[in-house]
């Protein structure tokens, strides 16, 4: 299968199951020989229960202390569900977008579209054992609104893996550590598996960010210039702060620093 038609029917899908769909034989099977023309940013479908919810009826992140309650659980995990469908949804357009990137750039976001499929996947898996499907709750568009400002694959990297995937490195252990002090491990678990992907994640967009940089900017410059004006740099950490994560995903001690002190 083409990466443009696999990447197509995943954006144009207005339904889970399509939304989900991987290609015959994994990355293995897609070829990319026909990337096709730039596509420009607009709103992907969605239908019946995943619609997005008008903003009077949109519901409050809970607070970690809340969370001894299972229905604040459920909401939480329906939260972070809803984050990896719209960043699924960004990453099938940002192949769409960028046709002409390098070809190591367009295989290694359709393997982490994958994984966001995966992720998905998961959480809506948890949210029916706690007795929810995904949709029962309203959704937002909170990814969507920084597409606008997405123009070429350095504003992508910065945007996507630097903010929204470098925050999970600081959320995904800290809401692990909240979800086992209330005794419900499978949700530890899952936000375990999350974490360690997100540093695979935040690795392709520090290599990323490396290859596209301008060499008169640090790498923090660039990353600072590069953001979406929605999320700037303090979007990009949490409550505790996980430096050796970082680390792991190939930020350097400068630019760590300076993402902790923005």
């Amino acid at each position: 299968m083409e990466l443009r038609e696999w990447a197509l029917r995943v954006f144009s899908a207005d339904n889970l199951p399509e939304k989900l769909v991987q290609p015959p034989g994994g990355l293995k099977g897609l070829t990319d020989h026909e990337p096709g023309a730039p596509v420009a940013w607009s709103r992907p479908p969605r239908s019946g229960s995943i619609q997005i919810a008008p903003k009077g009826t949109r519901i409050k992140f809970p607070s970690a202390r809340s969370l001894d309650q299972k229905d604040m659980r459920v909401r939480c995990l329906h939260t972070f569900a809803n984050h990896e469908l719209m960043a699924l949804e960004m990453m099938a357009w940002a192949l769409l977008a960028f046709p002409h990137a390098d070809q190591n750039f367009r295989r290694g976001l359709a393997s982490v579209l994958m994984d966001e499929q995966r992720h998905f996947g998961l959480y809506a898996q948890r949210l029916e054992e706690l007795g929810t499907s995904f949709g029962e709750l309203p959704l937002n568009d909170h990814f969507w609104r920084a597409a606008g400002h997405i123009t070429d694959p350095l504003k992508w990297v910065c945007t996507m893996h630097l903010t929204f995937e470098q925050a999970n490195l600081d959320h995904a252990p800290f809401y692990a550590r909240q979800f086992r002090g209330v005794e419900d491990e499978e949700s530890a678990r899952l936000m375990d598996l999350i974490f360690h992907d997100e540093i695979k994640h935040v690795h392709f967009g520090s290599h990323w960010l490396k290859k596209y940089h301008g060499q008169e900017q640090s790498l923090f410059e660039a990353f600072v210039e590069n953001c979406s004006a929605h999320n700037m740099p303090d979007r990009a950490r949490g409550l505790e702060f996980q430096v050796e994560a970082r680390r792991q995903a190939g930020l350097d001690d400068d630019f760590i620093n300076a993402v902790q002190n923005w």
